[in-house]
């Protein structure tokens, strides 16, 4: 395997939602020595599709790009950087948001012909990447920071946290908390959101997610919004980033996409959305809570789904290797046996 000089391509968002994606981002730019180019303000014109169509980028070099998408309508916005039409040894695509996969971008199969490797976030859509990117599909499932900042703390003084999305008979914080003092439990609502946007990852981790027991999270079918799929189910960073700090996940779970989170312990189901009889079962789970419970979260999502693991796949596929990323995986691998 050889260095080169990478490039990574992404947006600058300061959305809530997307800090886990910039906390991943940076740590690829730390692992992989990559220089970050912004996709923001890039826009391709009709002539320019045209052409990026009808013509591949030029191959050569001793440097590689990939790209961060977070979801497949932006591919033009890949093509449309000035960057695009340098020489480069490879070119990678990440998908964040894989599942929408009826937004890409026409003719798909030709445009995405211009990568070496395609890779998805959602297992269930590896059969529609690799019908557009035949033998090029690589699924990077979704992961957290455990190494740096993940937790495996026995002292958690919240029983349950709210984080982000609810749905109606859960999304009213002072009643939740009523219900919850009923039943004898801690309950958190929706944490502040930090001072600086470059901080929230750290502190939701740290001073969230680590002192909680459970934190309630249901799928986007059972609680859909504007901006999540209709259709197909998925976890999301609530799952891993919790995980990832010792708290197990309750709540009405995204069937057929929990294989990835999904080990004893780490998730409740709590079946339709009651906030009555949800609690009921979360009570029940807290009185047999112990701090084995959240030892074992943190050390199976250390093995799973820590970043490193995806990057170190990436890489490994593309043929890059670092100090920075070899040092790491070392640091990953002696925390999982110890």
């Amino acid at each position: 395997m050889t260095r080169a000089a990478t490039r990574l391509f992404c947006f600058a968002n300061q959305d809530a939602g997307w800090m886990p994606v910039n906390h991943l981002i940076s740590l690829m730019a730390r692992l992989l020595e990559a220089g970050i180019c912004d996709l923001g303000p890039c826009r391709l014109s009709l002539p320019g599709r045209i052409g990026a169509t009808l013509f591949p980028p030029p191959r050569g070099g001793t440097g590689g790009d990939i790209f961060v998408l977070r979801s497949p309508s932006e591919l033009l916005r890949a093509l449309a950087h000035p960057l695009w039409r340098e020489k480069r040894a490879f070119r990678a695509l990440w998908v964040i948001d894989s599942f929408w996969t009826e937004t890409w971008p026409r003719p798909a199969a030709r445009l995405l012909s211009h990568f070496d490797l395609v890779a998805y976030t959602r297992e269930a859509d590896g059969p529609d990447y690799e019908a557009l990117a035949p033998g090029r599909a690589i699924y990077l499932g979704w992961g957290a920071d455990v190494l740096d900042l993940g937790s495996a703390a026995a002292e958690r003084p919240i029983d349950l946290l709210r984080i982000g999305r609810q749905p109606g008979a859960w999304d009213d914080d002072a009643r939740t908390a009523a219900a919850c003092a009923a039943r004898g439990l801690h309950f958190q609502g929706r944490p502040p959101f930090p001072a600086s946007p470059e901080t929230q990852q750290t502190e939701l981790m740290r001073d969230w997610y680590a002192r909680s027991k459970f934190i309630i999270a249901h799928s986007n079918i059972a609680a859909p919004a504007p901006y999540t799929h209709p259709t197909r189910a998925y976890v999301t960073a609530r799952w891993t980033d919790a995980l990832a700090c010792g708290a197990s996940v309750a709540g009405r779970q995204p069937e057929g996409d929990v294989r990835l989170v999904s080990w004893p312990g780490s998730v409740l189901e709590t079946g339709g959305i009651d906030l009555d009889r949800n609690l009921d079962l979360i009570a029940e789970a807290v009185q047999a809570w112990t701090p084995e419970v959240a030892r074992r979260n943190h050390h199976e999502a250390l093995a799973r789904f820590d970043w490193r693991i995806r990057i170190a796949a990436l890489a490994t596929r593309l043929g890059l290797s670092t100090p920075a990323l070899t040092a790491d995986m070392q640091r990953l691998q002696a925390a999982i046996k110890g």
